[in-house]
């Protein structure tokens, strides 16, 4: 295997191609290896500006940000200002969800595992002042549970709002200011900012509006608003991506040797909570972990407005790869670098069920994980297609609704998003999904690809369960059939 700095080359080379091929203006690829980093570039940041992408370009890593509001909770769980497993209410008392038992029942942990059962997208703009989470929390008194507290994973962007404003209870100072002076400057990530006033200083990407094959069209909204800064405000260049991720590598200690967060705690973040639907994959606090071929890897995806970026970490081979786009078709061209990457340093394939695995190939099988044959759950072929027809219905969470219809090849999914999700630009859609494979306990996986992307999607259904009826797992997050 080549040096570090040897396959350079190879990278930029492929990142340029796929940039080139998909029509993604501007991307930059990230590798950490041993503690040696290599990042390259390409294209441009704005097509209006035509400015290039630099390994200084700030990128928005959205959901990745949830890595690092995990490690500043862990930080005030060492400090003993924050309780894991007191309730959420106990430390936060201006804390209250529709549903009392909810109310009291849920913990920091079950928001850091996705398994709080909050309603997962509740993405409300309450201004720019220090006050945002503060607000935001007020806002939640009406605010629904998709399933019972612990009774199963969904993707949650609201627990870690909720999450956000605990910290700033806990230390006193606004959570914007708890990420810079209690990891990023400790880091030396000057350059990661979550304020616009503050990206202003330094060269940025915009995101871009796209659709397969057309050309990149400037996006006209640029960022997240301050209250959901703590699910996905993180602005940041690849380099200092990787510092970040170094540090969980190096067992909590930054550059200069300073413990930034506890070995223990760096444990505690990549140990699984809860298995998820999706078969070889499980949600740790933050992290979600996946099977590399024997590897254990740790990841996070972001989609914000018009950016598309990906963390993957492998502690095993303390190693770290990271894509940063500024394009939907960014998603599938970090796909193509996420496998180039892993064949070439890590001697793996993807597991097809990784939301970005699989991007160039044809659709392929999943083969049952030895976490879900443990569990009882053996996978087998698909049965008789006829059987689809009782997944037939209306799923729903807030803000979004499935219909599923059963075709000749599998199921459509035509999507139908509304409220906030409208206005932040996501649109109708329908997914032609094909089964794949089927579990003793009633799962079905199906596969497709999303046609305003062309990134694979894994979808899976699930069986009623509590008196609650059949559920639909998209994009992580749980829908419930309502018809």
């Amino acid at each position: 295997m080549t040096d570090l700095a040897s396959y350079r080359r190879r990278l930029q080379s492929r990142l340029a191609e796929l940039a080139a091929e998909l029509r993604v203006p501007g991307a930059a690829c990230g590798v950490l290896e041993r503690g040696e980093t290599v990042v390259v570039t390409t294209g441009v940041a704005n097509v209006a500006t035509r400015a290039p992408v630099t390994p200084d370009t700030l990128f928005q890593i959205g959901s990745i940000t949830k890595i690092y509001t995990t490690t500043l909770v862990m930080q005030a769980v060492a400090a003993g200002v924050v309780s894991l497993d007191d309730s959420v209410r106990s430390q936060l008392q201006e804390f209250t969800v529709a549903d009392p038992a909810a109310t009291i029942e849920i913990t920091p942990r079950h928001l850091l595992a996705h398994t709080s059962g909050l309603e997962g997208d509740h993405l409300v703009d309450t201004g720019w002042n220090e006050d945002a989470l503060a607000a935001y929390v007020s806002t939640l008194a009406g605010l629904g549970q998709i399933h019972p507290t612990a009774a199963a994973y969904s993707f949650c962007n609201t627990g870690y709002g909720v999450l956000g404003r605990l910290l700033e209870v806990a230390t006193g100072e606004h959570f914007d200011r708890v990420l810079r002076r209690r990891l990023t400057r400790p880091l030396g990530c000057r350059a990661t900012v979550t304020l616009p006033q503050h990206a202003l200083l330094h060269a940025v990407a915009v995101g871009h509006v796209q659709e397969p094959g057309g050309e990149p069209v400037r996006q006209s909204r640029w960022s997240l608003t301050r209250s959901n800064g703590p699910m996905g405000g993180v602005i940041a260049p690849p380099g200092e991506l990787l510092a970040f991720a170094r540090m969980h590598l190096e067992g909590g200690a930054g550059p200069d040797g300073t413990v930034l967060l506890a070995p223990e705690a760096v444990e505690e973040m990549q140990r699984p909570q809860i298995d998820s639907p999706i078969p070889n994959e499980a949600q740790a606090l933050g992290w979600t972990v996946r099977r590399w071929g024997e590897l254990t890897c740790l990841g996070q995806d972001a989609d914000t407005f018009g950016q598309r970026a990906v963390l993957r970490v492998v502690p095993e081979r303390d190693f770290a790869v990271c894509v940063l786009t500024n394009s939907p078709a960014g998603a599938v061209l970090a796909q193509a670098m996420l496998e180039l990457v892993a064949a070439d340093r890590l001697e793996v394939a993807l597991n097809p069920t990784d939301p970005v695995a699989g991007g160039r190939r044809d659709l392929v099988a999943v083969a049952g994980g030895a976490r879900d044959r443990a569990a009882g759950a053996a996978a087998r072929p698909v049965a008789d297609p006829g059987a689809l027809a009782r997944w037939a219905g209306t799923y729903e969470r807030l803000h979004h609704r499935v219909v599923v219809r059963p075709t000749d090849r599998g199921l459509d999914l035509a999507t139908e998003p509304s409220g906030v999700l409208t206005a932040l630009g996501v649109r109708d859609a329908v997914l032609s999904m094909r089964p794949v494979e089927s579990f003793d306990d009633g799962r079905l996986v199906v596969a497709g690809r999303d046609p305003a992307t062309g990134l694979r999607e894994v979808a899976v259904l699930v069986p009623g369960d509590g008196g609650r009826g059949p559920g639909l797992y998209l994009a992580g997050r749980l829908h419930r059939r309502r018809g």
